[in-house]
């Protein structure tokens, strides 16, 4: 996977990949993707609460005039 670094004078550096094959590109885009796998939060806050058995949202009072 030939790539080539170019660093601009703010200090910045950005690599750019060329001449990839598919299977290079396709293991690239795994490795850049990687981090969707992991559960989001409102995944895990809906996991707790099966595991506890509160699957009901808690209810406010309500304001009586």
């Amino acid at each position: 996977m030939p790539y080539k670094d170019i660093t601009y004078e703010n200090g910045f550096t950005e690599r750019i990949y060329y001449n990839m094959t598919a299977t290079e590109e396709a293991e690239r885009f795994k490795k850049i993707n990687s981090v969707k796998h992991f559960p989001s939060v409102n995944h895990r806050a809906a996991l707790s609460r099966t595991l506890t058995g509160k699957d009901q949202e808690p209810t406010l009072p309500t304001q009586e005039e």
